[in-house]
């Protein structure tokens, strides 16, 4: 599983001088970086939004209020509030770096980086750019460059999990193992963390050990439970546990909000179908193959799911579509009975022929 992290060290003291230099009201201004540190963020952007209804061009007040909206996870606002921010005063710095920190949470990876790059260029000792920075590259598939970027960060944050993390999976991308042996010896041996359960989780799913990874993610989502990917990760090894409905409770929060993408609904929707309610998960379902048309796993459900309602004739092209992701002969046996009920004799025999001898071909491995 994919997952951002926040940002590690960016205090909002390094914002006060600035918003007490140029607010027209410094006592308000006083209590939203006051309600702002007290973890109340929502107090925070009601107060700038009053601030700036009178002062609507205080590029200082839109930074602070965007700061207000990524700490509030209000990722898109952020991106809006930092935009209007530095169209005012394009050196704004903290607004640049907020605007890349959002993007990169809202999966825009190569505004991210174009954003990221324009803070390390202009700073290049600012740890949370470069960590950033290496994130929304390795993200964006660029492995090489993530490793110039966040070693550079092992430098200046020797103990910071998030580096390491993101160090050795870069290592891995590029196929470098004992370097990715490393980098994890290194975060293993740091006090426990976010990134500790999430390579303990993501190490457990990926040699299928589902039930084994679900403690792993359930502690990563107690330490981040503002993470769609970590909460995705847990929803798929508890449905590949086949608890599907802990599956959908741990899914449930990222329907319909800024995080419901494709995988979501597809967790979501097989849930459904494999409890029976094949009519419930056909509107998840085309949303997930809509939001992702090469989501493979999500065509074949919704292919079962057709089946299941008496609409043969158009599960048969999800199932086609599917055939390369059967893993236990399931999707090639139903496209057999969508045939049949199709009455397409000839292509539903071939395709009995076919489901055995993938049955034969699952036999015979060792």
């Amino acid at each position: 599983m994919r997952a951002a992290m926040r940002i590690a060290v960016l205090p909002v003291a390094l914002l006060s001088c600035a918003l007490f230099a140029q607010a027209p009201d410094q006592g308000q201004a006083r209590r939203a970086q006051e309600a702002l540190a007290a973890g109340k963020a929502g107090e925070a952007i009601r107060i700038y939004q009053d601030l700036l209804a009178n002062s609507p061009r205080n590029p200082i007040l839109l930074m602070n209020l965007c700061v207000a909206e990524y700490t509030d996870r209000h990722y898109r606002d952020a991106v809006l509030h930092a935009t209007a921010a530095l169209q005012l005063q394009p050196d704004l710095l903290p607004a640049r770096l907020f605007l890349g920190a959002s993007q990169l949470e809202l999966g825009d990876f190569a505004e991210a980086i174009l954003s990221l790059r324009l803070v390390v260029s202009a700073n290049p000792r600012e740890r949370n750019a470069r960590v950033m920075l290496g994130e929304a590259l390795l993200k964006a598939g660029r492995p090489a460059e993530a490793l110039e970027e966040l070693r550079a960060a092992a430098e200046m944050l020797p103990d910071n999990p998030r580096v390491w993390y993101g160090l050795g999976r870069a290592h891995e991308a590029l196929g470098q193992t004992s370097r990715a042996h490393e980098a994890w010896g290194r975060l293993a041996a740091l006090p426990p963390s976010l990134e500790q359960h999430l390579h303990a989780a993501e190490v457990l799913s990926a040699g299928q050990r589902w039930r084994e990874a679900v403690p792993e993610w359930q502690e990563a989502l107690r330490m981040a439970p503002e993470k769609a990917a970590i909460r995705v990760g847990l929803g798929e090894a508890l449905f590949r546990s086949r608890d599907y409905p802990a599956a959908m409770a741990a899914l449930q929060p990222l329907l319909g909000g800024e995080s419901d993408g494709a995988e979501a609904k597809f967790l979501y929707g097989a849930s459904l179908l494999n409890l029976q309610q094949p009519v419930d998960a056909i509107p998840l379902l085309r949303a997930a193959i809509a939001r992702d048309p090469g989501l493979l796993p999500a065509r074949a459900a919704l292919g079962q799911a057709l089946l299941q309602t008496g609409n043969a004739p158009d599960a048969i092209p999800l199932l086609e579509a599917a055939l390369s992701v059967d893993q236990d002969g399931s999707i090639h046996f139903q496209l057999f009975r969508a045939y049949q009920l199709s009455h397409r004799d000839a292509e539903a025999q071939r395709a009995r022929a076919d489901y055995r001898r993938f049955r034969e071909s699952l036999a015979a491995r060792p």
